[in-house]
C-alpha cells in the first residue's frame, strides 16, 4: 500500500458521511420542534467520520510499514537482522490491531513505530470569521479538537441521549441559544460537516507529511479539502475525561 491508496481509502469512506448530509437535508420538513430522526443522522455521520479517520490512520500505518521495507528490501543476508525486522512487522502489525482509540496520543504512538510523527504537519492557516483576519491553527488545537470530537464519539457510540457540551458544537457557540440548549445540545447538521471537515483537513496536512517522508507524490484528491479546525482556535481546549 502506498499513501495516495490510503487517501483514496478515506475519500471513499467520506463519501457516505456526505451522503448522509443528503439524507438529512431529504428529511427535514421544515418544521419546528425537536428532530429526532435529523439528530439519529447527525450521530450517525459523526461515527462513521471518527471510523474513517481511524481506518486512514491504519491505512497510513500499513503504507508506512511497506515502505520501510521497500527502502530496505526482504532479502536479509544477515540472520540477525532478518530475525529482527520480521519480530518488527509483527509487533508493528499487532500494533494497529490494536489501534481501537484513534485519539491523537494513539495515533501519533502507532505511526511513530514507522519513524515517522505525523504532529508537527497538524498546523494551517484559515479565516477567523466575520470581521478578523487570518488566523493559525497549530498542533495542539489539532490534538484537542480530535480529543473532543472522540468525546462526542463516545457518548454517541454508548448510546447516551445527551453529549457533552463542548464548543467544537454549534449550539454551545451559539449566542442565540439558551442556556438549557447549550447544557445539553444536539447535534446538528453543522456539527455533522464540521466533524468532517476537521478530520479531512487532518488526513490532507498528514498524508503530504507522511509523502515528504517517504518520497512518495503528493497525494491528489478530486477536490482539494480546505483546511478547517471547525472553531475558532481560541475555543479548541482539552476535552473531560472518560
Amino acid at each position: 500500500m502506498d499513501v495516495q491508496t490510503a487517501v483514496n481509502n478515506y475519500a471513499s469512506a467520506i463519501k457516505h458521511c456526505k451522503n448522509l448530509e443528503k439524507a438529512h437535508r431529504a428529511a427535514g420538513n421544515g418544521g419546528r420542534g425537536r428532530r429526532d430522526a435529523e439528530t439519529s443522522i447527525n450521530r450517525g455521520a459523526i461515527v462513521m467520520t471518527v471510523a474513517a479517520w481511524q481506518a486512514f490512520v491504519q491505512d497510513l500505518a500499513t503504507a508506512l510499514r511497506d515502505a520501510t521495507f521497500t527502502e530496505i528490501g526482504d532479502d536479509f543476508e544477515r540472520s540477525l537482522l532478518a530475525a529482527a525486522m520480521t519480530q518488527w512487522k509483527s509487533d508493528f502489525d499487532g500494533a494497529m490491531e490494536r489501534f481501537s482509540t484513534p485519539d491523537a496520543a494513539q495515533t501519533i504512538a502507532l505511526l511513530k513505530r514507522a519513524g515517522f510523527n505525523p504532529n508537527p504537519s497538524w498546523a494551517w492557516n484559515q479565516r477567523g470569521g466575520q470581521g478578523s483576519g487570518p488566523v493559525q491553527v497549530n498542533p495542539q488545537h489539532v490534538v484537542d479538537v480530535i480529543g473532543m470530537w472522540l468525546r462526542i464519539r463516545h457518548d454517541v457510540a454508548h448510546g447516551h441521549a445527551t453529549v457533552h457540551p463542548l464548543p467544537i458544537l454549534t449550539a454551545v457557540r451559539d449566542p442565540k441559544a439558551s442556556a438549557k440548549l447549550k447544557a445539553d445540545p444536539t447535534l446538528r447538521l453543522t456539527d455533522a460537516i464540521d466533524c468532517r471537515n476537521f478530520f479531512t483537513s487532518v488526513v490532507r496536512v498528514t498524508a503530504e507529511a507522511a509523502v515528504e517522508y517517504v518520497g512518495q507524490p503528493t497525494p491528489k484528491w478530486e477536490e482539494t479539502p480546505r483546511l478547517l479546525l471547525g472553531l475558532h482556535p481560541s475555543l479548541a481546549k482539552k476535552p473531560p475525561k472518560t
